[in-house]
């Protein structure tokens, strides 16, 4: 139980804490009072590829120029 009083103690300060004003720089309201709106850029175009389904290949060749490499 003294756990549970410990871990809602920071809870409660932190509710009963008082809340900082916000910052009214000049550079901030002027983009407030602009009235311009900015679109975002679009994003990265996706393609799609098709690509048949088959059959796993042999991978012995791989898994031996790797155990090769590795010595």
């Amino acid at each position: 139980m003294k756990i549970l009083r410990a871990a809602f103690l920071p809870l409660l300060a932190a509710g009963c804490a008082s809340v900082a004003e916000l910052d009214t720089s000049p550079t901030l309201v002027a983009a407030k009072n602009s009235g311009m709106t900015t679109l975002a850029e679009p994003g990265p175009t996706v393609t799609y590829t098709r690509h048949a389904i088959e059959e796993p290949g042999d991978w012995r060749a791989l898994n031996d120029a790797q155990s090769e490499e590795s010595r």
